[in-house]
């Protein structure tokens, strides 16, 4: 039987949930964060369960470095060590929480679904040769010039 882990932001017991392709992630009932284990963010990625499709062409609000420091460090859950605060991938403008040990990722609440929606609108782009994204880029800035 495994110690049950606590949530970093507010002490409170996480909860076991399968979110999707029966991948297990642990949850914090009051502030909604998220903790995954190594791994799990690369195996919820490769799964198309969860379709963000709709959110794909809105912004996504996401927490700004600043913003992340002001909320001060957390440690992690499974070995205690200060986690690092840190943007997550190029572009993605999402900052989470890495233990630097390697034990997994904390993700605050909406983070998890904006990863998801990040992830997606990147395997969209590439399906798209660079060419065209560059002509339609040039094609829409000189149209609102007009």
């Amino acid at each position: 039987m495994s110690e049950t882990m606590h949530c970093p932001r507010d002490g409170k017991p996480l909860t076991a949930k399968i979110y999707e392709a029966k991948i297990e992630v642990d949850e914090c009932g009051a502030c909604h964060g998220t903790w995954l284990d190594k791994g799990e963010l690369e195996a919820i990625q490769a799964t198309v369960e969860r379709d963000y499709h709709e959110a794909l062409g809105k912004p996504h609000d996401t927490v700004s470095e600043g913003a992340q420091a002001s909320r001060g460090p957390i440690k992690c859950p499974k070995c205690g060590t200060e986690m690092d605060a840190r943007p997550y991938g190029m572009g993605s403008q999402i900052v989470i929480d890495v233990c630097p040990e390697d034990c997994g990722i904390w993700l605050d609440e909406g983070e998890l679904a904006a990863l998801e929606t990040f992830f997606e609108r990147s395997q969209a782009e590439t399906k798209i040769p660079l060419h065209w994204r560059l002509w339609a880029s040039v094609v829409g800035f000189t149209r609102k010039r007009k």
